[in-house]
Order: structure tokens, then C-alpha cells, then sequence
């Protein structure tokens, strides 16, 4: 099953329903250090011993399942940390030493007796901390416990149902014992001789136990305490008994009732580094309650009900280094009020909507790199000219609460939705920002300058795309989380811009099953780069049908099957054209010439017809190259010479490069004289001369055509010119060569014998003759007659 993980560290199988493992199903997992097995039904011990000797455990967890018994010769030598938690064990045997390197042992939430059997305290030295939370053994099980642990140094009893004075002289009766957990015991008041014999503790944790008193005294006998937690009691002030504790460094007294602080309330404690006062009823709060802690680094002030800062806390507490006063009313921020904190590197802090800083505000916070502010309201309305960067002014003050030279983290809660819209550049001069997060803000382009940002959080800010991304510059950007907006589709192209991005958050979005979200889905399946997290817990909100269901168990692929159909249908319509069109090139492509000029002939016609053309030839001769010879010296000379007729002739009357020559030839002559021969036929500017002048004459209903055959045509050389055999039958046409055979002539040479046969064209030239007169009187035509 393993086969091939061999570089596997970590292996979580919880909250499965495994009930027994084959015992070479991890062999494969030489280098397994931590195996998780917690929430399954497992209950032999001796099967699991089995599998893991063959690996080199270091954790092993196996919480929550049915293991009764812990009996075992043969154990992994290296494991340090073994959980056996919620589990229903009622004995924990141990006659060898199997656990050489053992240093935690977690046997909380056993609500049953365990009877604790192990032979030799030497089997636990390495033992350093014991878990017994939430357990109800006897008085007799704990005292065995603790008399085979010299070397324990840290001990929960969290939530224990039998915590008396009894016990804790047992638990601290280990002499090497430091830290001790009575947590959630409810202990309600803390009295002198409570922790008379823990003196040695050097750590201890009372929080949630409803602690409403302590002792004057009750915790003087700690001398070498360093660490407290009072936390999450109900405390209405400070204990006098914390006074004069000089080793106390770490002291919570966060969730409590405190509403006052006097100046002696921590008198004495000039040790102290961490301070938590968060979560109480403060007010006010006096410089000279911290005039002890000169050594103070970590003050944490959240929500209280402070209205303001005194400007001079930050002279008593000249090594701060994190000040957290977020969630608070404060109304003032007078100029200075940080200026003495030369050490701060992490603020945070609240603003209500009717406060307004006197700026400088963070005047010499030049070591400051995390910022968090929560925002009730702006303190600039609107008509200020801030949100339109109309007043200089007020943009100049407002980028200076954000420009600070070593400022790296920058965290922006918007409480209000109603606040007006901020400068799109008010983060401009940032450079060193590498973290942003803004909450229940709506204005995602202050981060857009930020060109070496690594983290940006953008949570409950109503997003609807995630295109504005590529437009950012973000190209060291390593960490995006854009939980809780409403992303329905995502264009996975953004993160193409995206270069350094490695990890994605998306959580609580109303994600769409539909082909929209189809290249996403994808990409989320392929992708090797960047870890989505969660994403394959992420479900669907529309549409109806997919509602609640897995996004990524969406079925994709059929809309791609879809698109491929239609490419494939307009790649073999395509085909088909292409097709269509060599074949019609290859056969039809002189047709479809001439159907192009038809139709050019056909609109200028109708122009030309609209306009009336005059007609300045008496005749176009239409004629082949090879048979230039003859018109020239039989034709011309007649026609032009003796009759005076003004020819129109293509070598010498048309206009270089015009394309509608033939057309403006065919229409400003009275009439259209074509030469037929055999390379006539066959010369594609010749027929559509011919077919110009026949659709004049069929359309306009004009007498212009007259053929003139040199030679005899047979019908197999005619049968491919249908309208020319149709003009032919309808037709008076001249034959030349007929002509020349039935007489001779005499005396004028070859324009002589070649004109006189004439007399057989007599009806065809007479309307030409006419139609001439008609026009000019002066022209006679008796030759013709």
C-alpha cells in the first residue's frame, strides 16, 4: 500500500474505522518518524507493537480507540512521545525497558481506574512530561504513578476529579517537578497552605478554575516561580499575593473582572517581561502602575474600555517591545503618545469613529514592523477630500500612519462597513511591507504598490473575482488568503502572475459547480507548485442541484467533451469549405471570373444607364490578337477609310489599367462587331465582349450585336457557346468565308474581293445605316444600299 514513500516522515490515518493493520503494511516506510492512528477501532497493542518495531518511530499517537491494555516486551527503542488518550485502557504494564528514550506520556481523559504496574522505576527516567487531564483514578493509582517518576518535570492535571491536598502532596513529592497544570479544577479560592508543598515549581497554570480570591500569601512560598496564569477567573483585582515575586517573568491575568489598577498592583516585579491584561472591564490606566516593570517587553491592554492613552506610559516602559491595546473605545491619541517606545516592534490598536489622531502619531516608532488597527469609522469623513484624494493634507496624514521605515506587517480590521472608501494609495512609500491583512474591508487595491509583499490576507471583504491579481505585481508573493468573500468563479490564470505564490487559501466561499469553474478545478487537481488548503473539502452553493456537494468531485470533464464537439464540428465544417472551394477553383474558376465581371458589367450598367452615356463610336470591334492581320488591313481601311464609320478598337482606344474598358467600349458604341474565329472562341476576354454586348441586347431590348465569322465553325467547336448557338438561330450573322467562295473581285485588290460579298449582310447593316442617319445627317449610306 506504502510502496515507493520511503522518504515518508509523517503518516496520519485518523478518524478512520481501521481495526487491525497487516503486519507488513509499513515496511516500506523506512524513514516513518511520526504515525497518528488516533479515532479508529483498534484493540491488541501486541498487533501494533508488531508493525511499528519495524519502523524508526519517534511519535506514535493512539488516542480514542479501543485499546484496554498496554502490555508489551517489544517496542520501537526510539519513541519519544506515545499518546494513549480517551482510550479505555485499565492497565499500563511495563517489566522491561522498552521505552529508553520515552519523554512524554499522554494518559488523559481515562475515565476509568488504570491499574499502573511497572516494575522498575528506572524503565521512566527519560519520562519529562506526564498527561493525566480529565482522569478519576483512586488516591492509590496516582501515588503509584508519581513514586515511579523522579525525573518528571512537567505534570497536567487538568480538570482531575480528585484534586485535594493529598494529591498535589504526592505530585509534589517529585522533587524534580518545575511545572504543574490545575487548570479548570474549580478551585474558587486559593488559600495559604494550598501549594505549601510545591515551593519548587517554577511554573504554574491556574487559569479557568473561577478563582474569585487568593490568599495574601498563597503563592509567597513559589520563590522560584517564573511563569503564572491567573487567566479566565474571577478576579475582581489584582492578588496582593503576586507582589514581591522577584523570579515572576510571564503573568497573566487575562478574562477576568478587573476594573482598576492600582500603582502597587504589581510592585516588586522587576523581572517581568510578559504582562496580559486583556479581556477585563480596565478604564483607565495610570503610568505609575508599571513603574516597576522597567523590563517589561509584551503588555497586552485588548479589549478593555480604554478611552485613551497616557502619553507618558511609554516613559516607564522604556523596553517595550509589543504593546497590544486593539479592541478598545480609545477616543485620543495624543502626538507622542509612542514616542518614547524606541523599541516597539509590534503595535496593536483600535481607534473609535470619534477619534482623531494628532499627527505625527507613530512618531519615533522606527523599529515598529507589525501593525494591527481596528477601525470603528475613519476618523476623515468623506467631505474632507481623503476618500478622492482632494486635500493633500489629508492624504499626506493618513499615508503617514502607514509609512514607517522598518513596518514589514500590516493588519487592517474595518468594523464598519459604512466607512468611506480610503485613497487607493495611501500605502504608497511602504516598501518594506511583506505582510497585509484586511478584514471587512472592501478597498483590495492598497496593497497593489507593495511590490515585495509575501502574505496578504484578504478575509471578509466581499470579493466577487480574484482578476484584480494580475494586475497587482505581485511577484513575491508566497502566502494568499482569500477565506470568507464571495468567490463564486475563479479565473486560475490569475495566478499565473503569481510566480512565488505557494500557498492558497479559499475557504467559506459560495464556489459554483458549473463549466465556469472547470479550468479551476482542474488546475486545483494538476497544479504541483502551490498547496490549496482544504480544497478538497471545499463544497458548492449553486447550482441547486450541486448544492452541498464536493466541488472537486464535479465532473469537469464533460465540458470539455462539449467544446471538443463543437471544435471538431467547425474543424470538419472547415475541412468541408476548404474543400469546396479548391474544387470549385480548380473547375468552375473562369465561370466565377466571368460571374464577377458579369455582375461588375451588370452594376455599371445600371449607371451607366441611369446616366444616360453618350454614344461616340459608331462600332466596337471585338476581335483576337491572331486575327489583328486581318482587321487591320481589310476592315479598318474599309469601315474607317472609305466609309468614314469612328471603329473603337482595344489596342488603340483603351485606357491603360482601367478594368471596365470592355463595358465603357460596349455602351459608347452603337454597335458591337464581333470577329469570330476559332482562337476567337477560345480567348476569355473575347467571350465576355460577346456576352456583354448579348446581355445588352436581351436587356435593353437594342439591336447592337452583329457576328462576323472569318471561317467555318463546326457544331462540335460551337457546342461548348451556348448563347452563341442561341444567337446563331435567332440571329442574322455575317459569314466571311462564305461570302469570299460565291464571288470574286477585281481591281482593288483584297479589300475589294473582300467587302463586295456585302451585298449578304444587307439586312443586318440596313437598321445600322438608319439608326446612323438618324444622328447624322450628313453621313450617307449607299454603300451598304
Amino acid at each position: 500500500m506504502f510502496t515507493g514513500l520511503s522518504n515518508l516522515t509523517v503518516l496520519d490515518l485518523s478518524k478512520n474505522q481501521i481495526t487491525n493493520i497487516s503486519e507488513f503494511a509499513f515496511v516500506p516506510l523506512t524513514n516513518l518518524q511520526v504515525l497518528r492512528l488516533q479515532h479508529n477501532h483498534l484493540s491488541s497493542i501486541s498487533d501494533i507493537v508488531n508493525i511499528v518495531s519495524l519502523c524508526p518511530l519517534l511519535n506514535l499517537v493512539l488516542s480514542g480507540n479501543n485499546l484496554t491494555s498496554f502490555e508489551s516486551d517489544k517496542f520501537p527503542l526510539n519513541i519519544t512521545f506515545l499518546d494513549l488518550s480517551m482510550t479505555p485502557l485499565s492497565r499500563f504494564s511495563l517489566h522491561s525497558d522498552v521505552f529508553p528514550h520515552l519523554q512524554t506520556l499522554d494518559l488523559s481523559n481515562i475515565h476509568n481506574d488504570l491499574q499502573w504496574d511497572v516494575s522498575d522505576k528506572a524503565f521512566l527516567q527519560s519520562l519529562r512530561t506526564l498527561h493525566l487531564s480529565s482522569t478519576n483514578f483512586t488516591g492509590e493509582t496516582y501515588q503509584l504513578i508519581f513514586q515511579s517518576l523522579d525525573l518528571l518535570e512537567n505534570l497536567h492535571l487538568r480538570g482531575v476529579d480528585r484534586l485535594d491536598r493529598g494529591l498535589l502532596d504526592w505530585a509534589c513529592g517529585i522533587e524534580n517537578l518545575q511545572r504543574l497544570d490545575l487548570s479548570s479544577n474549580y478551585i474558587l479560592v486559593l488559600y495559604d497552605s494550598f501549594l505549601l508543598p510545591c515551593s519548587n515549581l517554577t511554573k504554574l497554570d491556574l487559569s479557568q478554575n473561577s478563582l474569585s480570591k487568593l490568599g495574601t500569601s498563597s503563592l509567597q512560598m513559589l520563590t522560584r516561580l517564573s511563569r503564572l496564569n491567573l487567566g479566565n477567573n474571577l478576579l475582581t483585582k489584582v492578588p496582593r499575593t503576586i507582589r514581591n515575586i522577584s523570579s515572576l517573568t510571564t503573568l497573566s491575568l487575562f478574562r477576568n473582572k478587573i476594573s482598576n489598577l492600582l500603582c502597587l498592583d504589581f510592585s516588586g516585579l522587576h523581572l517581568l517581561k510578559v504582562l496580559d491584561l486583556s479581556m477585563n472591564e480596565l478604564r483607565d490606566l495610570n503610568s505609575c502602575v508599571f513603574q516597576d516593570l522597567q523590563n517589561l517587553q509584551d503588555l497586552n491592554i485588548g479589549n478593555n474600555f480604554f478611552h485613551h492613552l497616557d502619553h507618558s506610559i511609554g516613559e516607564t516602559l522604556p523596553k517595550l517591545m509589543n504593546l497590544n491595546a486593539d479592541f478598545n473605545f480609545i477616543e485620543e491619541l495624543p502626538k507622542g503618545v509612542f514616542g518614547n517606545m524606541t523599541r516597539l516592534t509590534d503595535l496593536a490598536l483600535s481607534i473609535n469613529s470619534d477619534s482623531t489622531p494628532q499627527m505625527p502619531v507613530f512618531d519615533g516608532l522606527m523599529n515598529l514592523r507589525s501593525l494591527t488597527i481596528t477601525l470603528i469609522d475613519f476618523p476623515y469623513p468623506p467631505s474632507a477630500g481623503v476618500a478622492h484624494q482632494s486635500s493633500t493634507s489629508g492624504r499626506s496624514q493618513l499615508q503617514q500612519v502607514f509609512t514607517l521605515p522598518s513596518l514589514q506587517r500590516l493588519k487592517i480590521t474595518k468594523i464598519d462597513p459604512s466607512c468611506s472608501r480610503w485613497p487607493q494609495d495611501i500605502l504608497q512609500g511602504s516598501d518594506a511591507l511583506e505582510e497585509l491583512s484586511l478584514w471587512l474591508s472592501v478597498f483590495p487595491e492598497l496593497f497593489k504598490p507593495l511590490t515585495v509583499l509575501k502574505t496578504l490576507v484578504l478575509y471578509l471583504n466581499g470579493l466577487k473575482s480574484v482578476d484584480f491579481l494580475s494586475e497587482a505585481n505581485l511577484t513575491q508573493l508566497q502566502t494568499l488568503s482569500l477565506h470568507s468573500n464571495d468567490l463564486s468563479v475563479i479565473n486560475e490564470r490569475v495566478f499565473e502572475a503569481l510566480p512565488s505564490l505557494r500557498y492558497l487559501n479559499l475557504w467559506d466561499n459560495p464556489f459554483a459547480c458549473d463549466c465556469s469553474n472547470a479550468g479551476f478545478i482542474d488546475w486545483v487537481i494538476r497544479n504541483t507548485q502551490i498547496y490549496v488548503d482544504g480544497a478538497f473539502d471545499y463544497t458548492c452553493t449553486s447550482p441547486e442541484s450541486h448544492r452541498g456537494k464536493l466541488l472537486l468531485e464535479f465532473d469537469y470533464r464533460w465540458c470539455w467533451e462539449s467544446v471538443g464537439l463543437f471544435c471538431f464540428l467547425c474543424s470538419s465544417a472547415l475541412v468541408l469549405l476548404t474543400l469546396f472551394l479548391t474544387f470549385l477553383h480548380h473547375f468552375l474558376r473562369f465561370h466565377l471570373l466571368y460571374g464577377f465581371y458579369l455582375l461588375r458589367a451588370f452594376l455599371y450598367h445600371r449607371q451607366q444607364r441611369g446616366r444616360g452615356c453618350a454614344e461616340i463610336y459608331d462600332a466596337f470591334v471585338s476581335y483576337n490578337v491572331h486575327d489583328e492581320e486581318w482587321v487591320y488591313r481589310e476592315l479598318l481601311p474599309e469601315l474607317e477609310g472609305r466609309q468614314g464609320w469612328k471603329l473603337c478598337l482595344h489596342h488603340r482606344d483603351f485606357e491603360p489599367g482601367d478594368s471596365t474598358n470592355i463595358v465603357d467600349a460596349i455602351y459608347s458604341s452603337r454597335k458591337t462587331l464581333c470577329v469570330i474565329s476559332h482562337q476567337y472562341l477560345l480567348s476569355e476576354w473575347c467571350s465576355r465582349e460577346i456576352q456583354m454586348a448579348s446581355f445588352r441586347l436581351l436587356d435593353e431590348q437594342k439591336d447592337v450585336l452583329i457576328l462576323l465569322f472569318l471561317e467555318e465553325l463546326s457544331s462540335n467547336q460551337l457546342s461548348p457557346f451556348f448563347r452563341m448557338r442561341k444567337l446563331m438561330r435567332s440571329r442574322t450573322y455575317l459569314s466571311w468565308s462564305g461570302a469570299r467562295a460565291t464571288g470574286g473581285c477585281s481591281g482593288r485588290g483584297s479589300a475589294t474581293y473582300c467587302f463586295k460579298p456585302l451585298y449578304l449582310f444587307q439586312r443586318v447593316f440596313t437598321s445600322f445605316c438608319i439608326d446612323i442617319n438618324k444622328r447624322e445627317k450628313d453621313r450617307k449610306c449607299d454603300y451598304w444600299e
